[in-house]
């Protein structure tokens, strides 16, 4: 996310004090950071229900976050003029401009790979797919983005099966408890019913 807000306004987000994190502390403290030296800046603050939802990899919490920002910093060009640092003057929609910016970029990254490669400039360059208008984000953010989406979202979910299936074991030993102890009950009373016959026996009752 601060590589996003770095594209608009590059001398406000030190990326520097963002590091990569898997785990839930350290990706809570890069949000606050953000919030504190990045979005109060802009005019508004990620409420601590959408920095945790967005650790924890909610589904849409990282589109809503995302749609705030877009909105924030719309807003912000607005009041400020177009001299604001990181802000195309012609654009109107700064996501879109993110977008548009991003792909001439990574073209120039890959023209030192095609120049060494000469067979590969015969073939044409991959273009969108027809009637693809554009994506809400550009796949070079948007692919490590789903890595991370996908590896958090896989722990919860052995961890979830795991509780369920230490849940059932535990039912299990509860039920396999009880049925000794019916057991024990029923040996008992035949122990007591036979008890009762030996001395009716011995009685001349029986």
């Amino acid at each position: 996310m601060a590589e996003v807000v770095h594209h608009f306004y590059p001398k406000l987000v030190e990326l520097h004090n963002y590091s990569s994190a898997n785990g839930l502390q350290q990706k809570m403290y890069n949000w606050n950071t953000l919030n504190a030296k990045v979005f109060k800046r802009l005019g508004f603050m990620a409420t601590k229900q959408d920095c945790e939802a967005c650790c924890n990899c909610k589904p849409g919490a990282v589109e809503r976050v995302l749609k705030l920002i877009k909105v924030k910093i719309a807003k912000y060009k607005e009041e400020h003029g177009d001299a604001s640092p990181g802000v195309a003057a012609q654009a109107s929609d700064p996501m879109l401009t993110y977008q548009q910016q991003m792909v001439p970029q990574q073209q120039q990254q890959q023209m030192p790979v095609l120049q060494q490669h000469p067979m590969m400039m015969a073939r044409p360059a991959p273009g969108p797919a027809p009637g693809v208008v554009g994506a809400a984000m550009p796949m070079g953010v948007m692919a490590p983005l789903s890595a991370k989406m996908n590896a958090a979202i896989a722990p919860e979910i052995i961890a979830e099966k795991d509780a369920v299936i230490a849940e059932l074991r535990e039912t299990n030993q509860i039920l396999e408890t009880k049925v000794r102890k019916l057991e024990q009950l029923v040996r008992l009373k035949d122990a007591k019913i036979q008890t009762l016959m030996a001395k009716l026996q011995a009685a001349g009752i029986a």
